[in-house]
Order: structure tokens, then sequence, then C-alpha cells
């Protein structure tokens, strides 16, 4: 069966394609219609489930704005400069100040969708658009939302890849500490070029990345003497109990305090705790 590709009423241009949506933009030059690649009921009841989740949300500044649902899509705000991805790729890259400042903006969206009780659970370069201004936004809101009772409200309809994938989560679990993993991954990419282990295949070699990452066996550009990779193996090493201190380092990063030194001061309570017990039984 052969199918024609469609353009809704009102866009003018597809900017970015997938596997199962477009992304067109509308007449106004302000907004962007995602729309299915072939307009199916089921296509468009993941489109009204992403659209559900938006609306449930409060709008953030760090957060694509919502704009309402079309009966051929969802309306979204346009960011002019695309996928954090492609500016990644760029021949000129990004300054160092304006990583920092992408990377304090997407802690800062994940921290108010937390506080929601949202997971993202697909946080990645992909789904971090830019703004004309730069201002990162995050998208894609495909993921889990929680009642306060820790009930689920509504089922995530995606998930991280490997790379970005807490080794030691359960196949249920969505939670901060999976996002902020995923955060590590992601502002490693931001800060290296690269996604970690450029060698390895995410489809074809998963559990080669997982037991990696199970035996913290980092990239080996990982350099844990500068502030960025600190912070991001405390992402993997599930060293920040939630979004707000990631935040804190990000913006402090001299304050930082370096995982070695951490390690040594339990190792050195865990002695003096032995020292004791051996003391009050001698």
């Amino acid at each position: 069966m052969r199918f024609e590709q469609w353009k809704p009423q009102g866009v003018t241009q597809c900017l970015i394609s997938s596997s199962r949506n477009l992304i067109g933009l509308m007449e106004d030059g302000q907004t962007v219609l995602k729309y299915p690649l072939y307009k199916t009921e089921d296509a468009m009841d993941c489109l009204r489930e992403e659209a559900d989740r938006y609306g449930r949300l409060a709008p953030h500044t760090n957060l694509v704005t919502y704009k309402g649902f079309s009966e051929d899509g969802l309306l979204l705000e346009y960011c002019q400069r695309g996928e954090l991805h492609d500016l990644i790729q760029t021949a000129d890259g990004l300054t160092a100040d304006q990583k920092k400042t992408i990377g304090i903006e997407i802690v800062s969206g994940v921290m108010h969708l937390h506080d929601q009780d949202y997971i993202h659970c697909d946080l990645n370069v992909h789904n971090i658009l830019l703004t004309s201004d730069m201002v990162a936004k995050i998208g894609d809101l495909q993921g889990q939302l929680y009642r306060h009772d820790g009930s689920v409200e509504l089922e995530t309809m995606s998930q991280e890849n490997p790379k970005s994938r807490h080794p030691f989560a359960g196949d249920d679990e969505f939670s901060p500490r999976t996002d902020i993993f995923a955060l590590g991954t992601l502002l490693y990419h931001l800060w290296h070029g690269h996604p970690p282990f450029p060698e390895l295949n995410e489809h074809t070699q998963a559990d080669e990345i997982k037991a990696r990452y199970s035996r913290r066996e980092y990239p080996s550009d990982i350099d844990q003497s500068t502030a960025i990779d600190e912070i991001i193996v405390k992402c993997w090493t599930s060293s920040y109990k939630n979004a707000s201190e990631l935040l804190e380092d990000i913006e402090t990063p001299g304050n930082t305090t370096p995982l070695w030194s951490i390690w040594a001061s339990v190792s050195e309570m865990l002695k003096r705790a032995t020292s004791i017990v051996y003391r009050d039984t001698a």
C-alpha cells in the first residue's frame, strides 16, 4: 500500500521529520504543528496524550510553550534554532558560557517538572530546543505523571536510550534519579560534543553500555578534576538527591564536593566506627 505525505492546512513548510511525526511551521511564523506522518486514529491518540501532559503542567520559561490542540495535531511555540543536538554539531559549536547557561536552563526546567510530580523519561539533546535568543526549552513531553500519593496518573509513553538509562533502574522505575542520570548523559554530550561511548552502538550493544555504567567504567575523556565532569559523574552515581542540588553545583561549580573526597570521608568514618567497636569489645 502506498502512502502520500500530507501537509495540514496552515503549514507553510516542514521543519523536522521523524519516523512517526512531522513538525511544520505555521503561517504566523511563531507556531509549529506537530502532526503524524500518517493520520491514523492511533497516531492522533498519541498526540492527544502528549497534549494532555502539556495541559496539566504549569508553564515555565524552559518548557516549550503549549498553544493548544487542533484537528491535525499539537500546536507549540516555534524554537527557531532547533534541536540542541544540531547546534552541538555545528562547526563553530558552543562557547563555554553558552554551555553553562544552557545546562542551567535545562536543569531549571527539569526541577519545574519534578516539582509537579512529572518525570520526563527521555531527556536527551534531541528533546531540547533553542529559541532565537538561545533560551533552552524542554520538549517532547511523553513521560510519567504521578499523583501526590505516589500512584501513577499517566504512564510514560517513552523511555531513555541505553546511554541515558540508569543501569540499576528496573523496567518500571521512572523517578528523579533516572531523570538525573539522563541529565548526566545530556550534560556530557553538551560539553564533550558527542554521546558517551561513541564506539558503542546503543541499539546493538545496550548490554555492554549498561555493564560499563554498572562497573563505573566511564568514558576515557571524563576528567573528574574538572568541575563539569565531576558533576556528570555525580549524576551517573546518583549522588544528587534532587535536581536542585544539581542546579546549585552547575551555577557555582567551584563549590561542588569532589566524589573522591566524599568516598574518602565515608571510608574514614567506617574505619573509626570499626575501631570503636574493637575497643568496646576488647
